[in-house]
């Protein structure tokens, strides 16, 4: 850090003043001594004492400063500004301002909570003022530095910065790649895990270079256009590309589209949000036999050709598919499955509420034959994710879209789709004679099965104990469904 920082204006005024007083009182005692030899030689060094008290107080510390300067001037650090400087400085709980080596006048301030700005001092007239151009990242060092360089021009033409509208250059400045950024500092932050890293893995289909494919790297707008140049007819171009092979992607990609334009509508840098509501031309996906994808529940036939067909498909695919059926949980939530969350003494899975759709923490009660998959697992993992994807390490495998899509064409089971199996665990579940708010339970709704919501708010109880029973019911019944060879094979397997 710089020296400068270490003092404040005040201490380097107290520090200034007590050295001041120690070379005073020297000075004095030994100006006493030397007047008592009376000779010419002790007047002149006395004379040359005083000399040197004067150039070091009254020039190097001046009481009065040049007008050109603010009052503390001195006591500002000075520092060339940079980006990783600018990027990397945080000191809470003080505010600083660095006037900058380059440009004169120009500043980086940091206030006490951190937030970073870049600001103009001129002297316009009689009177020191200050211009605010903006706050940082979303403006960045070399754009402010760049505007700093204008308002110099200015201030030299006679020109005060005050009387001229400078916020539409500024907004001008601000790139789409930065409203992106600042987009994603301010809003994802606050969304839980699984929803943030869907929004991020989305966010790359927007700025051409970003996407992960050889499809969408080369799909969506130039990060370096400024805010105020894009059309809403931008937008619609590059939603109805991507509704050419995925439409529901592209529905929710605008979705985030209007809230970035909104963020940006609402710190007043641009005008209208040009990504409501833009209509998205599609064909319908065409689907086997020409019927729609809907929920549906599996008869024990599709259920012993889809057990087939999960056995001939690899790890961890396979006992992912295995345990949606045997849980009933939701998809997402079952792919960020973490080990420190599995509790084999309890046979608990302890979702955590930053994982979980509503919100809640959710205990979900293992079944004997899930245990035993999950040790299997276990034994080869060096990941925190149960499910870890094979291509990126020590992170959760994806949704499992295509691996379905596969089973479906691949064994004919017609209908087949993730969300099924949910649809025919909680089917069976309730053919078993589990009451509903057990069944809530299970499936994690936040709204009961039955009753009101006032009443939700005062039964406390977690029917733990009765999820358990229910979900080693549907365990039992799910085994005697495979065939007494098939179930063999997978025992000797699990050991």
């Amino acid at each position: 850090m710089n020296g400068a920082l270490r003092w404040d204006r005040a201490e380097l005024n107290r520090r200034h003043t007590d050295f001041q007083s120690v070379f005073i009182f020297i000075s004095l005692n030994f100006i006493s001594f030397l007047n008592e030899l009376q000779t010419i030689e002790s007047h002149i060094f006395i004379g040359f004492i005083i000399f040197i008290y004067y150039l070091c107080f009254s020039l190097h510390y001046p009481n009065q400063l040049p007008a050109r300067y603010p009052q503390n001037y001195f006591n500002m650090p000075k520092q060339k500004l940079t980006d990783p400087f600018i990027r990397g400085f945080s000191y809470p709980g003080k505010e600083f301002e660095f006037y900058d080596t380059v440009r004169p006048g120009f500043i980086f301030r940091v206030s006490k909570n951190g937030h970073k700005s870049f600001s103009f001092r001129y002297k316009f007239g009689d009177k020191l003022q200050r211009f605010t151009i903006g706050t940082y990242p979303t403006l960045s060092l070399s754009k402010a530095r760049s505007i700093a360089d204008d308002l110099y021009i200015k201030v030299k033409q006679g020109i005060d910065p005050q009387n001229i509208k400078m916020y539409d250059r500024v907004v001008e400045e601000i790139t789409f790649k930065e409203l992106v950024e600042n987009y994603k500092e301010n809003h994802l932050l606050t969304l839980k895990d699984s929803t943030r890293i869907d929004y991020e893995n989305r966010l790359k289909h927007l700025i051409k270079g970003e996407g992960n494919n050889k499809l969408t790297i080369n799909r969506g707008l130039d990060g370096k256009t400024p805010i105020k140049m894009l059309k809403r007819y931008d937008l619609i171009v590059l939603l109805n590309d991507i509704a050419k092979t995925s439409p529901t992607q592209a529905k929710r990609i605008q979705a985030i589209l209007s809230g970035i334009f909104k963020h940006a509508k609402n710190r007043e840098w641009i005008e209208t949000n040009i990504a409501s509501s833009i209509p998205i031309k599609a064909k319908k996906r065409s689907t086997e036999k020409g019927l729609k994808w809907t929920n549906v529940e599996f008869n024990d036939s599709q259920i012993q050709i889809l057990w087939t067909a999960l056995n001939n498909h690899p790890d961890p695919v396979s006992s992912f598919f295995k345990i949606l059926l045997f849980l009933g949980q939701r998809s997402g939530e079952t792919r960020l499955m973490k080990w420190e969350n599995i509790s084999f003494k309890e046979q608990l899975w302890k979702i955590p509420s930053s994982d979980t759709k509503n919100g809640l923490q959710h205990i979900v009660p293992l079944p004997k034959y899930v245990i035993k998959i999950l040790k299997e697992l276990k034994k080869d993992s060096k990941s925190d994710f149960v499910f870890e994807s094979p291509t990126k390490k020590n992170n959760p495998i994806g949704s499992q879209q295509k691996a379905a899509q596969r089973i479906r064409e691949n064994y004919n089971i017609e209908g087949f789709n993730i969300h099924s199996l949910r649809t025919t665990v909680a089917t069976r579940l309730a053919g078993l004679g589990t009451p509903p708010q057990v069944l809530s339970k299970i499936l994690n709704h936040k709204k009961p099965a039955e009753g009101s919501l006032i009443t939700a708010v005062y039964n406390k109880y977690n029917y733990t104990l009765e999820m358990q029973t229910a979900l080693e019911k549907w365990s039992y019944q799910l085994q005697r469904i495979i065939s007494e060879e098939e179930r063999n094979n997978i025992f000797s397997k699990i050991g």
